[in-house]
């Protein structure tokens, strides 16, 4: 494989809530496409459902990434990998249906890895992709990923979050940047920049002479303590976790996206497997 690299407010009270015909046709997708592709399942790799708990790695203080947030360091082959199933995302409205796409409605794999130091967190992300999509245009639309995080507990809404008092923190990251955006939202329309921009990141896109079997991989880091009010508190019994993947070659952009549907709940602390 070769690969190439990518160097690294206040909240807006705005909630948008979803019709309970359009969260049951929401649900009848999910079940019609919930037959996934098991062509790339590895014994090494554990299966993760919603609410499962998934526990962070350590990596011991004498043992540094080649560059703080290389996604292809060796030290992640000697980590624990996980593989979660991404669906589409409800529909905040019906036109939303007319932008899917042959292909786009199809369950999509997302593998990740949580890692920290005594002052540092990761996450590393790969999937498949058969097309590096860089930029948006009239009819080209950019790939992108995203983790969103439960600032309080998981009784938050996964379609990022509740309300102006049960927000969500987002990372996100985009194939058009270089760079991490630090979110905050409490629903629908009320997605803010933070002025703490305290995650950073890298990206690499692995090419293949089979496109199936092409991926990007990127890693998000942010340190351990931060005291911005809309960043995720990781120094917690556990945090409630949760993706979202935009597949530009399947035209998916804003809303239109496959994500984890509820939480996964990541376990923080350092009694955990660590790095070799």
């Amino acid at each position: 494989m070769t690969s190439q690299y990518l160097k690294n407010g206040r909240l807006v009270n705005r909630i948008g809530r979803l019709t309970g015909s359009l969260t049951l046709a929401a649900c009848m997708l999910a079940s019609a496409t919930a037959l996934a592709d098991n062509s790339d399942r590895n014994p090494n790799v554990t299966e993760v459902k919603p609410w499962d708990t998934v526990k962070v790695s350590r990596i011991p203080d004498n043992i540094y990434l080649r560059t703080q947030d290389d996604p292809d360091d060796l030290i992640w082959d000697r980590l624990p990998e996980y593989r979660t199933a991404l669906l589409p995302a409800p529909p905040v409205h019906q036109s939303v249906g007319l932008r899917f796409e042959e292909g786009s409605t199809r369950t999509k794999h997302l593998y990740f890895q949580v890692a920290r130091s005594d002052d540092r967190f990761y996450i590393r992300m790969r999937w498949k992709d058969a097309t590096e999509d860089k930029n948006t245009t009239v009819d080209q639309y950019r790939d992108g990923v995203a983790v969103q995080y439960a600032l309080n507990d998981a009784d938050t809404s996964y379609m990022m979050g509740s309300g102006h008092d049960n927000p969500v923190n987002i990372w996100y990251w985009r194939a058009d940047k270089d760079q991490i955006d630090n979110l905050a939202a409490g629903g629908y329309g009320s997605t803010t920049t933070l002025p703490q921009q305290n995650v950073s990141g890298a990206s690499a896109y692995f090419t293949d002479a089979v496109p199936a079997d092409r991926e990007w991989h990127v890693v998000m880091s942010r340190p351990f303590e931060s005291d911005g009010e809309y960043d995720v508190n990781l120094d917690r019994e556990t945090v409630p976790m949760g993706f979202a993947v935009w597949q530009g070659s399947d035209n998916e952009r804003d809303g239109n996206k496959r994500v984890t549907h509820t939480w996964i709940l990541l376990d923080t602390s350092l009694a955990s497997d660590t790095a070799k």
